[in-house]
């Protein structure tokens, strides 16, 4: 059987040089040296194959050194080039988040670094984007979930990032910006959220069998023929829709962030957010449902999800006001009545993303799979009683608040 060729052989020094020479905007740096290796643990935090390269190179007469994280754009499922992804994500980064940043850095905003910097993009010889190694810069990955004062660290970044994108929106900046609306759910449904109603079939008819709770069983059964509709109709809202516009993340997951921690790594000082393949314009209150049940631990959420939800408001609006805002800022009242609005994907979450929080990264690779394996895995999450202890005491406020309905 003949080797497979190797896909990165382009990934040499003379592409190195040219990624530097546009970064620097110094046509005479020549690289001397580079060590390329693939990065497992990055593409958890990516959701694409990483590459991390040290560069070694000649700049205004000195030798310099610089790390770099090398991100091909591929399909989870099928290892193509996902253009569509590809073009959202850079489209964002160059046209919203190096914006954003360098509006916040302009404003004397503390810790105004949204993500690693971009410093090179291309489509040749395949989609690829090269952004600055921050974990070179004291920012490293972290699994689990967060305690309450380093949630609040959290929700203050997005905050941030937030009105930033709020500014820039509202000053007239979306119509530069193309299609905005590669989100979780689109008009016509995706491998994911396919996989998504599958679990929600599943969960339903494990509901249906824990005693006392037939009513809610019955509840979420009614919602899944409209379980695409409702989800697509939260992530493409008209401009009529009355709803606050922001740039949300899309997937903002602990494993999507990169941290700084203090000298004794007790506490979280700041957070850098990588991945933007599912990022968006729509209400903030998708990033704030994802803050609420997979950054925050349970303590976190269920004893302080209004002090939680008032700090991010408070920092939403000192921001705007730093970074010179002076149009309409979304009142408390708006931002509460959005999470309603959108309740329905707070059911989603719950039920579709936070089983896997207790589950193994390669048990729940698995779970994509269709086989009467992988159904029966999801089943036995269901169960898990962590899982039940969460799901349970929310069913009643799902139902009180119409999410179900």
């Amino acid at each position: 059987m003949p080797a497979k060729k190797d896909p990165t052989t382009w990934l040499n020094s003379a592409f190195f040089e040219r990624v530097l020479r546009e970064a620097t905007e110094d046509a005479s740096v020549t690289v001397e040296d580079f060590f390329i290796n693939l990065h497992a643990n990055a593409a958890e935090h990516y959701a694409s194959t990483i590459y991390k390269v040290h560069v070694s190179y000649q700049h205004q007469g000195q030798m310099e050194f610089v790390a770099l994280v090398v991100k091909l754009i591929a399909s989870k499922t099928d290892q193509k080039p996902d253009d569509s992804a590809f073009e959202n994500e850079l489209n964002l980064y160059k046209n919203l988040v190096s914006p954003m940043q360098k509006m916040l850095k302009k404003a004397g905003v503390a810790d105004a670094q949204l993500a690693p910097n971009l410093l090179y993009a291309s489509t040749e010889p395949q989609p690829v984007i090269i952004l600055e190694d921050a974990q070179s810069l004291d920012y490293e990955t972290r699994k689990g979930l967060f305690d309450l004062e380093n949630s609040k660290v959290i929700c203050a970044k997005l905050a941030k990032f937030h009105a930033a994108s709020y500014k820039l929106l509202q000053d007239g900046e979306r119509d530069t910006l193309g299609n905005l609306s590669h989100g979780l759910f689109q008009a016509k449904p995706t491998k994911g959220t396919r996989f998504m109603k599958e679990s929600f079939n599943i969960f339903t008819e494990e509901l249906a069998k824990w005693e006392g709770f037939e009513v809610y069983a019955e509840k979420f059964k009614n919602l899944l023929p409209n379980f695409y509709v409702r989800g697509a109709q939260i992530y493409n809202q008209s401009d009529s829709s009355g709803m606050i516009k922001v740039l949300n993340h899309g997937d903002f997951h602990y494993n999507n962030m990169l941290m700084r921690l203090d000298e004794n790594r007790s506490s979280l000082q700041d957070i850098l957010l990588v991945d933007f393949t599912l990022s968006f314009c729509g209400s903030p209150a998708v990033d704030l449902f994802y803050l609420l049940y997979l950054v925050c631990e349970g303590e976190a959420r269920d004893g302080h999800r209004q002090e939680l939800i008032a700090l991010y408001h408070q920092q939403l609006v000192a921001t705007l006001e730093q970074i010179g805002h002076t149009g309409p800022v979304p009142t408390l009242a708006e931002l509460n009545e959005d999470l309603i609005k959108c309740g329905f994907l707070e059911v989603v979450i719950v039920v579709c993303f936070v089983p896997f929080l207790y589950a193994s990264f390669l048990a729940a690779q698995n779970t994509f799979d269709s086989c009467k394996d992988a159904t029966q895995y999801r089943r036995q999450l269901y169960n898990n009683p962590k899982y039940r202890e969460i799901i349970e005491p929310l069913l009643p406020m799902f139902l009180q608040n119409g999410a179900l309905d």
